[in-house]
């Protein structure tokens, strides 16, 4: 374990003196355009900075008999009640059976309530190896509050065999979208679809039936709202292609400037030409790149790199009560199997634009323990918070196996 933190280390290192070399000029982009920048290894003495108050619990620590794949954290906060969920599977992502796990506090994360489950699975949760025809699957969206109730919910989707676009896509099809409520009691509504028309069952599981329609029409208007886009909904030609011909998936949660400007950073995948998995990785900068809105986010300017380090994987963003502005992502521009995901950080923003600091949440996972689809290294991965109080609270995966939540004082993030 020693020789491989060395290594891992030594590697970090490489990565960055890289990077550092290879940063696009994103001073070529029109006046009238916004620029985010990330400006934090300017600084002549600069050196990582790591949070020394971060309290951890582990929401979920992974077996065979809970699931070994673990992903898509969200929190919420509701009438006094933090709420974490994320999705699962027997062993690996985006197989049959994947669905919603949540839990709750009434203690402000003191103590919480055992796992359970927040979706059903729509089919046998099974492996891959087992699930030989692509079942449907869930990635969950997180929260809704729709006047003063609170519903969770999650896309539900089916692989396909073959690509029905182009080869730097994602190979599923939509089949809806999912809701119940989370009552004030912590007990579950019951389970509808988000459409006029419920789909038709997996032989073998129950129908679930539509859901009324004025209810319908409200979580989806929600979902509408700049601030609340979704983020983890994949199909070919979700996301528009960046300005340089780059395919874009998982956008942030949009933040506005003080004028009125909605920003949005995206994870880039790699040129939309690519032929072959190799191409498609050599040609990803590992940085994130920016949209703009300047109409309440009816329409979007098309992504534009930025020199914002990122390894290419879901970053989240909010705002301080003090009105700093920040972003929580894995920010060594490495690929993930060269341990890009080894580092999770939040960076810091007075404007919204310019992110001039930067500390470690964590830094080097333990060993991964169980094999599975997609686990191709050991990391801190795919982060979504909530502000409550004093503090900042961060759900992540462990090496999309256990899941944690980091409590962080927001004083020290202020003090950086």
């Amino acid at each position: 374990m020693k020789k491989y933190v060395l290594l891992l280390r030594a590697t970090i290192v490489a990565a960055l003196l890289y990077g550092s070399a290879c940063v696009d000029d994103v001073s070529a982009q029109q006046t009238s355009t916004p620029t985010v920048k990330w400006t934090v290894r300017d600084a002549p003495d600069f050196r990582y900075q790591f949070l020394e108050k971060v309290k951890t619990t582990t929401l979920l620590h992974a077996t065979p008999e809970t699931g070994t794949f673990n992903l898509h954290g969200y929190l919420t906060h509701f009438k006094g009640v933090l709420f974490a969920c994320w999705d699962s599977q027997a062993r690996d992502e985006n197989t049959s059976g994947q669905h919603g796990v949540y839990r709750h506090s009434t203690d402000n994360g003191k103590t919480w309530s055992d796992p359970k489950t927040l979706f059903p699975p729509l089919a046998d949760n099974v492996p891959a190896s087992v699930a030989k025809e692509p079942r449907p699957f869930q990635t969950s969206q997180g929260f809704a509050e729709i006047e003063g109730r609170l519903y969770a919910v999650t896309c539900v989707d089916r692989a396909v065999k073959k690509k029905v676009y182009r080869f730097n896509e994602v190979s599923r099809i939509r089949i809806g979208l999912l809701a119940r409520e989370v009552r004030d009691d912590k007990t579950l509504g019951p389970v509808f679809w988000l459409s006029d028309s419920a789909p038709d069952p997996e032989p073998g599981y129950p129908a679930i039936p539509a859901g009324d329609r004025t209810l319908v029409a409200k979580i989806n208007a929600w979902f509408k709202e700049p601030a609340k886009l979704p983020q983890l909904l994949f199909k070919p030609r979700q996301w528009p292609d960046s300005d340089d011909e780059h395919r874009m998936t998982e956008p942030t949660p949009p933040w506005r400037l003080h004028d009125g400007t909605w920003v949005r950073l995206y994870r880039d995948q790699g040129t939309i030409h690519g032929k072959s998995k190799a191409e498609i990785e050599a040609s990803r900068p590992r940085r994130h790149y920016a949209a703009f809105s300047f109409d309440d986010g009816k329409t979007w300017t098309a992504p534009t790199r930025t020199n914002f380090p990122d390894t290419g994987a879901r970053a989240n963003s909010g705002r301080l009560p003090g009105g700093q502005y920040y972003v929580i992502n894995n920010p060594l521009p490495m690929s993930s199997r060269q341990g890009g995901r080894s580092m999770l950080a939040i960076s810091l923003s007075g404007d919204g634009l310019s992110f001039d600091r930067m500390a470690v949440i964590k830094f080097i996972a333990p060993a991964q323990r169980y094999e599975g689809k997609a686990k191709r290294a050991n990391g801190y991965q795919y982060p979504h918070s909530v502000v409550v109080g004093k503090y900042l609270w961060v759900i992540y995966s462990v090496n999309k196996e256990d899941i944690e939540v980091a409590r962080i004082p927001i004083a020290e993030l202020e003090s950086i």
